[in-house]
């Protein structure tokens, strides 16, 4: 459970309970494969949890943009792994937990989403002539007014009450043994075990990913989207479970790695063409104003919306490579090797 609780106590959900130290970040979360699915969950949320909280203070700094890309995966895990583990909690206290860890995803998300392209701006620029790295300045202006209010509003949500008391309830969830399950009914057994249940799970999530395999051909970039999102659920699924399964796992959540961040650096670029078309189709009424001799060229701007465009299609085009080296008998077979041993 941790260190000794204190005496105080806060209500969440109807129920009171005692504050208790906030936990270390650890290397694994303990789980085993004869644990309850409920208390695996608990162990997953417990390891993510301690992770969020280690990289709050160099996020609310801003001092290193790692540290709030840590949070932000660590609240993403923890999102996800209410989808997992979302039948064996009390459904009232897991929806109120996912609510806050939707809004901090959010609100974290806008942060990292503005840092990644300012990240990728400069990468651009420092590939240009030195007298040609200004082009950029009106797109970067916006972008930093619009990063500084995002992290107004994160720091501003780090200091509410709301976030406070999250915090203390989902601490004291991930600690205490047997809250918020829910009971069971029944003299016949059902699959409650980590190792009756993890085959299930990792076989189902690898079948949503295998059902694209028709269209990947002709897929639209919103489907290598939600593709994306079903390739981060099968990994984070394999993660959760890494410690029981085989060291085949580790082979495919690397592959799987790999094609996440294929589809992600393709988000990423299909969002910036949508931004720089949006700015571009505001940039004559910007100008109008303005003296005739001080009206800027937008030459710069178009030609960082081409490099954005050719970078899409070049991770389209070579994306069913990349898919190929996923859907081989090769890596099913890693994938059921790893189950095997549970």
């Amino acid at each position: 459970m941790g260190k000794k609780a204190r005496r105080q106590t806060r209500k969440h959900t109807g129920a009171n309970f005692p504050i208790l130290a906030f936990p270390e970040p650890v290397d694994k979360s303990g789980i085993l494969a004869d644990d309850t699915f409920a208390e695996a969950g608990r162990k997953v949320f417990l390891a993510q949890f301690a992770t969020m909280l280690w990289h709050e203070a160099g996020t609310r700094t801003g001092d290193d943009i790692e540290s709030l890309h840590d949070m932000r995966v660590a609240t993403r895990r923890m999102r996800a792994a209410v989808d997992v583990f979302t039948t064996v909690f009390r459904k009232k206290i897991i929806k109120s937990y996912l609510s806050e860890l939707r809004h901090l995803g959010r609100l974290l998300g806008k942060v990292r989403d503005l840092d990644v392209f300012n990240e990728k701006a400069a990468c651009y620029l420092n590939s240009l002539p030195d007298d040609s790295r200004n082009g950029l300045d009106p797109l970067l202006s916006m972008w930093q007014t619009q990063l500084s209010e995002a992290r107004t509003e994160l720091v501003a949500y780090f200091d509410s009450r709301a976030y406070q008391e999250f915090k203390l309830s989902f601490n004291y969830f991930v600690q205490t043994q047997g809250y918020a399950v829910q009971r069971t009914t029944g003299a016949t057994p059902f699959p409650n075990r980590v190792c009756e249940v993890v085959p299930c799970i990792i076989y189902t999530r690898l079948a949503k990913v295998r059902a694209y395999s028709p269209v990947i051909n002709s897929a639209s970039i919103p489907q290598l989207h939600a593709l994306r999102i079903e390739f981060k659920k099968l990994r984070y699924a394999m993660e959760y479970f890494s410690e029981v399964l085989g060291s085949e796992s580790r082979l495919v959540i690397d592959l799987v790695k790999k094609l996440q961040d294929h589809l992600g650096d393709l988000h990423d670029s299909d969002v910036a063409c949508q931004i720089l078309n949006n700015f571009l189709e505001n940039w004559d009424s910007g100008q109008a104003g303005l003296m005739l001799t001080d009206r800027q060229n937008p030459e710069p701007l178009v030609n960082y919306l081409a490099y954005q465009y050719a970078e899409r299609h070049r991770l389209l085009v070579t994306f069913p490579d990349a898919w190929e080296r996923f859907d081989q008998a090769d890596v099913r077979r890693n994938i059921a090797l790893a189950i095997s041993v549970l």
